[in-house]
C-alpha cells in the first residue's frame, strides 16, 4: 500500500509544480489543471480502494480500513468548505480555491497518518500557508528596503503610510460603534467558552477550540463585520449578558467570572490579529503590488485593492454592486461602474487602485509540503 501513496504523492507533486509555475507566470490557474487534478485523485482512491478490498479478502496484509474512506469523506467536505469561504471572503480566486481543496484533499492519500486527520487537518494547512506567506511577504519587503538606495526614507515613507491607514482606520468608524462591536463579539466569545464548557462529544470538540471562531471571524470579517456592529445585535448581546448571569449564578457560580475573563482575553487574541494579521499585513502585502489606473485603461479581470473597495463600497449608489468584489477581477458591470464612480470624483486625473494578482499556487503548495515534512503546523513547532 506505501508503494500506492508514494507513487501518488510522486505525480502529484509533479502535478502540483506544473501548477504552480504557470500561476507564476500567467497568475490564472487553468481548470483543465484542475480537471487533471481530479484524475489523479481519483485513480489514487481506486487503487487505495482495490488494497482494502483485496486486504478485507485476505490478499494482502498491508491496507486501509474502510473507516478511513469515512475519514476521508469528512475531511473532503471540510477542505471544500475552507475554500468556499475563502473565496466567498474574498481572499483568493477561484482557481487557488479549486486547487487548495485538491491539495488539502490529497495530504491524507500520501500520508494516511497524519496528525489532526480527518477533523483538523484543513485547519493545520492554513496556518502552514497563511504563516509562511506573511512570513516571506513581510521578510521580502523588509529585505528590499534595506537593499534600497536610501534605507531611512523607505522605512519613513512605510512608517508614514502605516500611520495614514491608522488614521483612516479611526476615521471609518466612531467609538460608541468600536464599543458595540467589541460587546458583540465579547458576547460571542463567552458563548463558546459555556458550550466548551456545557457539551459533549464532537460538538464539545468544536466548541473548546476558540481557534475555529477565529479563523472564520478573521477570514469572513469583512462580511460580518457590519452585523457585530448592528443595534439589533447589540440589544441580544446585552439581553444574553443578564441571562448569562442569572444562569451562571446557579448553574456554574464557580467558573462565572473565570468564563468572562477567558472570552475578554480572547476577544484581545483576536483583535491584534484581526489589526496586524487582516489590516496591516494586507496594507503591507498590497503596497508592493499597487497600481493607479484612469478610467480608459481599466478593463475586466483587474483586481482592486482593498482600499479601492473600501472607498467604492462607502458610496450607496455602489455597495450593492461592489458587494461581491472577488480576486478572480471585475465583472464588464463592475468596470462601467468605477468608471461612473471615477467620472464623478472632483480631481483633475482622477485615478484608482489596483493590485496585480498575487500567485498564491505556490505558498498552498508550500503549506502542504511543509505539513507532510513536519507533521504539524508551523506554529505549533514555535511552541
Amino acid at each position: 500500500m506505501k508503494y500506492v501513496s508514494l507513487l501518488f504523492l510522486a505525480a502529484f507533486t509533479a502535478w502540483s509544480a506544473s501548477v504552480v509555475s504557470r500561476d507564476l507566470a500567467t497568475r490564472k490557474i487553468s481548470n483543465a489543471s484542475i480537471r487533471t487534478g481530479f484524475k489523479l485523485l481519483a485513480a489514487a482512491l481506486a487503487a487505495l480502494g482495490l488494497y482494502t478490498w483485496l486486504g478485507y479478502a485476505g490478499r494482502v496484509d498491508s491496507f486501509l480500513n474502510a473507516k478511513f474512506y469515512l475519514f476521508f469523506c469528512q475531511h473532503f467536505l471540510w477542505s471544500a468548505a475552507a475554500g468556499i469561504i475563502l473565496w466567498y471572503a474574498e481572499i483568493w480566486p477561484a482557481g487557488d480555491a479549486k486547487f487548495f481543496i485538491l491539495v488539502s484533499a490529497a495530504l491524507p492519500l500520501a500520508d494516511p497518518y497524519l496528525k489532526n486527520f480527518p477533523s483538523f487537518l484543513v485547519l493545520s494547512l492554513l496556518i502552514n500557508i497563511f504563516v509562511a506567506a506573511a512570513f516571506w511577504a513581510v521578510g521580502s519587503h523588509i529585505a528590499s528596503g534595506f537593499a534600497s538606495a536610501s534605507p531611512s526614507d523607505f522605512f519613513s515613507r512605510i512608517w508614514g503610510d502605516v500611520k495614514k491607514r491608522l488614521a483612516d482606520m479611526a476615521g471609518e468608524k466612531n467609538k460608541p460603534a468600536i464599543a458595540a462591536a467589541a460587546l458583540n463579539l465579547g458576547f460571542l466569545f463567552l458563548l463558546q467558552q459555556v458550550l466548551a464548557l456545557e457539551a459533549r462529544g464532537l460538538i464539545g470538540r468544536l466548541f473548546s477550540r476558540a481557534d475555529l471562531l477565529f479563523f472564520f471571524l478573521f477570514i469572513l470579517w469583512d462580511k460580518v463585520s457590519g452585523l457585530f456592529r448592528s443595534r439589533r445585535w447589540f440589544y441580544l448581546s446585552a439581553a444574553c449578558y443578564l441571562l448569562y448571569f442569572f444562569l451562571g449564578y446557579f448553574l456554574f457560580r464557580e467558573r462565572l467570572w473565570l468564563l468572562l475573563l477567558s472570552s475578554v482575553a480572547n476577544l484581545f487574541k483576536f483583535g491584534l490579529l484581526l489589526f496586524f494579521g487582516r489590516f496591516m499585513l494586507e496594507f503591507l502585502m498590497e503596497r508592493k503590488d499597487i497600481r493607479y489606473l484612469t478610467a480608459a485603461e481599466l478593463e475586466p479581470g483587474l483586481v482592486l485593492s482593498s482600499k479601492a473597495c473600501r472607498d467604492i463600497k462607502a458610496n450607496p449608489d455602489y455597495t450593492e454592486r461592489f458587494e461581491d468584489c472577488f480576486k478572480d477581477g471585475l465583472t464588464e458591470e463592475q468596470v462601467a461602474a468605477v468608471r461612473e464612480w471615477l467620472g464623478k470624483l472632483r480631481l483633475q486625473d482622477p485615478r484608482v487602485e489596483v493590485v496585480r494578482g498575487r500567485p498564491f499556487a505556490l505558498w498552498i503548495f508550500a503549506g502542504a509540503a511543509l505539513l507532510l515534512a513536519l507533521d504539524r503546523n508551523i506554529v505549533g513547532l514555535m511552541r
